[in-house]
């Protein structure tokens, strides 16, 4: 697991985190409009290697080679957090205010200045005078943009994070209103227990002082217990924002571990971004995440993902018309994304909807069908709805969703002489799963009953992730940090169930990207041809 090591920290920095019992920070000073000005500058060159004029930043590295944009932003290699990373042996030293702007003993070197950084910066000598690694890029900055960095990375990871005290870390889950009862107390015994064995196993891990050789392992646990808060949230989606807001305004937590919907994650999503808190692995069917979010990773982008299974396939496999077939309540906004996607690449396409309380409206599709033969019908329904299907429908091509289907592919209630295909991201019927398996087994040996696999494995990686993350960070609460930790943490993706080829990588929001087509011949799912396909 490439992971940024805590040794590279200054010694002295470690000593103070112990005396203060958290992370050292800058004491808060007020902000001028001017300063503000400079911070936001700071952070886009700091993120996205883009000058205050809007030019992407230039410069050399390994003493010859021109770059620009945000190839090597300082993002890029140290960070969001700024708390650095580590590549195999390489390790990225943390420029986050608290460390650069202070003296170091691991290398040794006095504090930066804004002076010494823009040496730094443009030459590659450090404030001992010592050359920078030849593989830190020498910038080409002017004067103002020097001082809107410093004042950007002064500020980076030097305030304390909410939800943390000396005593404990807050920790939410979100679970919405459509989510059946059993299904709710299922994913939460998960949770729960997971949280409460953590709790009980590292009770006394705060006594321990010798664990290693390094000055770092030497120092005592900083433990604190998890304390989970369930964020229950009902009524229409125009409410939910407020309803958040006001449950962290009541208890400010430092992540959310896991989460519960069937619909569409946008609201949650929008909420954990404006806030800037770590959304880890919620389960959910619709991801609806925004392309530039940072802060909610997800299992895959759910019926979104489907959605792109099945228009690569169309795009393959032309046809004259498409018909789509969704009830309002649990498949309208991915049947309209589709739409609209097909739409642009010039298909001729129809929505046909009903209520998720009523039957599907298969005389109206039987209509639709007769006024053309090239026809492909896409049919966002579970089998219970497929059941109305009790003749065969006319038409050339019939695509289904997995996920609404619940992975339940053999013996589908759908007859037609044509061909059949099951958008299906997910394993393979009969295919290993090793991290499902692990699940399963730790599942039983604590008297969990598994009645709902995916969501209750998926809830169980998320405590796993979160875990992990936190022991990384150890006494470094900082939630970018966590995030980042999770951008280098390859290693945890053996331990993601249902999912197959998952990845974690810096900019990865989902673990995974791609999927199966996966053709029903005589009601049975054929996976002898099956191939994995990237939308």
């Amino acid at each position: 697991m490439n992971r940024s090591l805590s040794s590279t920290l200054s010694y002295s920095v470690f000593i103070s985190a112990v005396l203060l019992g958290s992370s050292v920070f800058f004491a808060p000073s007020l902000t001028t409009a001017a300063d503000a000005e400079k911070i936001d500058s700071g952070q886009r060159i700091y993120r996205q290697g883009i000058r205050p004029s809007g030019e992407p930043i230039t410069a050399i590295v390994t003493g010859d080679v021109s770059i620009s944009g945000n190839q090597f932003s300082c993002h890029n290699c140290h960070g969001r957090s700024g708390m650095g990373t580590s590549e195999g042996t390489y390790q990225v030293l943390p420029i986050a205010g608290p460390f650069l702007f202070s003296d170091s003993t691991l290398p040794p070197r006095p504090a930066y200045n804004q002076q010494s950084l823009a040496r730094a910066l443009r030459t590659g000598v450090n404030p001992a005078g010592r050359k920078l690694d030849p593989l830190m890029p020498r910038y080409q900055f002017s004067d103002n943009e020097i001082t809107a960095l410093t004042s950007y990375l002064k500020k980076l990871s030097s305030a304390p994070a909410p939800g943390v005290n000396d005593k404990v870390i807050r920790l939410a889950t979100v679970i919405t209103d459509e989510i059946d009862e059993h299904k709710r107390d299922a994913f939460l015994s998960v949770l729960q227990t997971y949280v409460n064995e953590k709790n009980r196993q590292t009770r006394l891990e705060s006594l321990r002082w010798n664990r290693g050789k390094t000055p770092a392992s030497k120092l005592p646990t900083l433990y604190r217990d998890w304390v989970l808060d369930i964020w229950n949230l009902s009524g229409p989606r125009s409410s939910w924002d407020k309803q958040l807001e006001n449950q962290y305004k009541s208890n400010p937590v430092f992540a959310m571990m896991g989460g519960l919907s069937a619909g569409s994650w946008k609201p949650i999503g929008r909420f954990c971004e404006r806030h800037e808190i770590p959304c880890l692995f919620p389960s959910t069917d619709l991801a609806d995440a925004d392309s530039t979010g940072f802060y909610t990773l997800h299992f895959s982008q759910g019926l979104d993902l489907e959605a792109n299974l099945i228009a690569n396939h169309l795009t393959t496999h032309p046809v004259s018309k498409v018909i789509q077939i969704y009830c309002r309540e649990a498949s309208e906004q991915v049947a309209n994304n589709l739409r609209s996607e097909l739409l642009e690449n010039k298909f001729s396409v129809e929505n046909l909807r009903f209520s998720c309380s009523d039957s599907p409206p298969i005389a109206e599709l039987t209509k639709a069908l007769s006024e053309k033969s090239d026809v492909a019908t896409i049919l966002w329904l579970n089998s219970e709805q497929l059941a109305n299907f009790k003749h065969p429908l006319p038409v050339e091509r019939i695509y289904l969703s997995s996920t609404l289907l619940n992975r339940n592919l053999d013996n589908l209630p759908l007859s037609t002489p044509k061909h059949i295909f099951v958008a299906h991201p997910y394993y393979l019927p009969g295919q290993p799963d090793s991290a499902m398996e692990r699940f399963n087994a730790w599942a039983r040996t604590r008297g969990i009953e598994i009645n709902y696999p995916r969501i209750q494995s998926e809830a169980f990686f998320a405590s796993l992730a979160t875990n992990d993350a936190l022991n990384h960070i150890r006494r470094y609460l900082l939630r970018d940090y966590m995030l980042d930790s999770l951008d280098h943490a390859q290693g945890l993706a053996v331990y993601v169930p249902i999912h197959p080829r998952a990845t974690l990588g810096p900019n990865q929001r989902f673990l995974t990207k791609g999927g199966y087509l996966l053709p029903i011949v005589e009601g049975h799912v054929d996976t002898k041809n099956a191939t994995w396909i990237l939308p």
